[in-house]
């Protein structure tokens, strides 16, 4: 069993990558100039139906979204928050197939990686330097305003980094200031997509992805209060 799921692992890896980084160049230079929309239906999602489908008939990989009906929740009051943990590179893909544009919060080392970072520009991503946190936090609100001003929901992943480790998980204050500021509601959501791709690993276990969409955190909590409903919603 072990040697079939490297094999394939290994064959993932040939199918996916390759046709992944000619679409994404070959797309560059229509991107550079389209607008967020298009990048986000013409190029995040196809990645996203092409990742998924390797994952489900190379590696058996399948994903399951429980509680649908603060799914559409989230769709019928748009924009919100939705604060979702990290475990893996999954997560960074699936929610574009559930909705049709968002303002993701990521890191700003990320925007100078080679042909992603401008991807993550024309997405409309909203950059976080860490190594200054006051700043970082400014930026955020600021634009978060300008997403809730498009009508867009903010996702975002409060660890921070992947880590399959739930219960010990800390999460950053910024989905709080969110929270707070923009005085919206957030929509917690578990993913356990570390069982199947944890990180940094180059093995695909077969398995079922459980994607959670939680009940809707309401404005008005004070920051203790909100963590403590937030960290309980993260224990799946």
């Amino acid at each position: 069993m072990k040697i079939i799921v490297l094999l394939r692992s290994i064959l993932f890896n040939i199918v996916f990558y390759p046709i992944f980084a000619i679409y994404i160049i070959l797309m560059l230079p229509i991107a550079y100039f389209a607008s967020q929309q298009f990048v986000f239906k013409y190029v995040y999602r196809p990645c996203t139906i092409y990742l998924l489908c390797c994952l489900k008939y190379i590696c058996n990989v399948k994903y399951e979204i429980e509680d649908k009906q603060n799914l559409d929740y989230i769709k019928n009051h748009t924009p919100l928050i939705i604060g979702c943990n990290h475990q893996s590179a999954w997560e960074t893909f699936v929610f574009a197939l559930l909705f049709n544009e968002l303002s993701i919060v990521i890191k700003k080392e990320l925007l100078g990686i080679p042909i992603a970072g401008t991807y993550f520009h024309r997405l409309g991503c909203i950059p976080i330097d860490r190594s200054t946190p006051v700043r970082a936090i400014k930026s955020l609100l600021h634009s978060g305003e300008m997403a809730v001003a498009r009508n867009q929901n903010i996702l975002i992943f409060p660890n921070g980094t992947r880590s399959v480790d739930d219960a010990h998980t800390e999460y950053k204050s910024g989905i709080y200031a969110l929270y707070k500021h923009l005085n919206t509601a957030v929509v917690p959501v578990h993913v356990n997509s570390g069982k199947c791709w944890s990180r940094r690993s180059f093995v695909k276990y077969p398995g079922k992805i459980e994607l959670k969409f939680k009940k809707p955190i309401e404005p008005g909590l004070n920051k203790g209060e909100f963590f403590n409903e937030f960290c309980k919603n993260m224990e799946n």
